[in-house]
């Protein structure tokens, strides 16, 4: 071992370091997988100020506890399930959204000059960054896909990140660098970005592989923004007798009672980390969306899936055909969605075959930032 990183190693644990850490709030998955990295930051006896918005932030003030938590709002997601729509939608709020990042970075300038942050760590958030200190970026979507998979929009999303990517000193991208990559042409095969200028570090999940019997065949997880969250819920309610075996049912709804459908079939309203950690754990078969953090924890996990994106996102669109191109996942449209049928061809495909410790990629994201 270099002498050199053992006296880094020695630093970083002994010197307290004034860390900004922001989150974008759209959805949890931003903020799931920088948990790792933020409960490292603290182990190690740094102070942390963390920014968010909405449900993301009481989230994370759940999850890290001691902390100084910032909110502020992040531009808006744009979602819907027709590609015109869609489009016309990005072009009304695009322009509010370069206001709205404007307005933050003005913000958030003020708060890194008054409170002499030594570390910048922005996990998707655009406005979070100085050229005063070594500012880090986490992402796994540095070219953006569009909803007519027209290839000027995603040269254009690489020179926007282009354009950002000089204003970072890293671009962090929670993948693997080569072939068997979770991310496909999200972050690989890039166009206008040298891909060895950034810095791939392997999936980021906040769950451990855990040595739990699989008891559980099926664990189906619905989510997304309404109204497509509620459909789901009722075509899987609709569908669910056709399933067999023993069935937990997570609706992530914080003041809903669980209840028992039959001897088979268990609905949860709300289920903690360690309550999801130890029933993905024991299932056979995760149900999920396929947004980018999810594919990461079933990496983790080693679990087979049956995906179902969210109608008019894009991406999560875009990785569950790629991944079910690659034969790792099985994945339908929510309108096509018959969950016997589905949940068969499911069991069928591979799978992600990897054995990784999360706490490798934290080890790889640390070098990063105290290189």
């Amino acid at each position: 071992m270099k002498k050199s990183y053992i006296y880094l190693t020695v630093w970083r644990i002994l010197v307290c370091v004034k860390v900004l850490y922001s989150v974008c709030s759209w959805g949890f998955g931003h903020a799931t997988r920088s948990l790792p990295i933020i409960r490292k930051l603290k182990e190690e006896g740094n102070h942390l100020t963390i920014i968010s918005s909405g449900e993301t932030l009481d989230l994370l003030k759940k999850e890290v506890g001691e902390a100084v938590f910032i909110d502020i709002p992040d531009y808006p997601v744009i979602i819907s399930e027709e590609s015109t729509k869609l489009f016309a939608k990005g072009l009304i709020y695009g322009s509010f959204s370069m206001w709205r990042l404007e307005k933050n970075l003005r913000r958030i300038s003020k708060l890194v000059e008054r409170e002499k942050f030594d570390i910048i760590i922005s996990d998707g958030r655009y406005d979070t960054y100085s050229r005063r200190i070594p500012s880090f970026f986490i992402s796994h979507q540095v070219r953006i896909k569009n909803p007519f998979d027209l290839r000027l929009l995603e040269i254009e999303s690489e020179l926007f990140n282009l354009f950002f990517m000089r204003r970072f000193k890293a671009f962090i991208v929670p993948d693997f660098e080569g072939e068997e990559n979770l991310s496909g042409d999200l972050s690989h095969n890039l166009e206008l970005i040298d891909e060895s200028k950034l810095c791939y570090v392997g999936p980021l999940s906040d769950f451990k592989k855990g040595e739990e019997h699989e008891d559980i065949d099926v664990l189906i997880s619905i989510s997304g923004p309404e109204p497509y969250r509620s459909d789901f819920e009722r075509k899987i309610m609709d569908q669910i007798d056709g399933v067999k075996g023993k069935i937990v049912v997570t609706l992530g709804k914080i003041k809903e009672k669980g209840r028992k459908l039959s001897s088979d079939v268990t609905v949860c309203g709300y289920l903690s980390r360690e309550e999801r950690e130890e029933v993905m754990n024991r299932s056979k078969l995760i149900v999920s969306r396929s947004g980018y953090s999810t594919i990461m924890d079933l990496a983790v996990l080693n679990k087979k899936a049956l995906l179902v994106p969210t109608p008019g996102q894009v991406e999560q669109e875009y990785l569950a055909r790629y991944h079910m191109e690659r034969g790792t996942f099985h994945s339908v449209k929510q309108r096509d969605m018959d969950l016997s049928r589905d949940i068969e061809m499911a069991k069928r495909a591979s799978g992600i075959k990897v054995n990784w410790n999360v706490n490798k990629t934290v080890e790889k994201v640390f070098d990063v930032i105290f290189a």
